[in-house]
């Protein structure tokens, strides 16, 4: 199930943000960096950048399954939850 809200708080202030939006967004360039590296693989086959762009999508993908990751920070001054939902 993908992640839709982040819920983000530090000491006592939440601010939830839509999660959903971030990978909506980011889909599209994921999507092009794929086919811009699949091709620049055609012209230079050991080009690492054209290498990490042909594997984008596994970005995509991880940005979709945050859901139920809970990051939970308490120091003597500060306390931050990051939370997906």
């Amino acid at each position: 199930m993908p992640a839709c809200i982040l819920l983000f708080r530090i000491k006592n202030f939440f601010i939830p943000l839509p999660w959903f939006l971030v990978w909506c967004l980011g889909a599209p360039f994921v999507l092009i960096g794929w086919f811009v590296g699949h091709i620049g693989l055609i012209f230079d086959p050991d080009s690492y950048p054209m290498r990490a762009a042909s594997e984008s999508w596994r970005i995509l993908m991880l940005l979709m399954r945050l859901h139920g990751t809970e990051i939970n920070v308490k120091t003597a001054k500060d306390k931050i939850l990051i939370k997906f939902i």
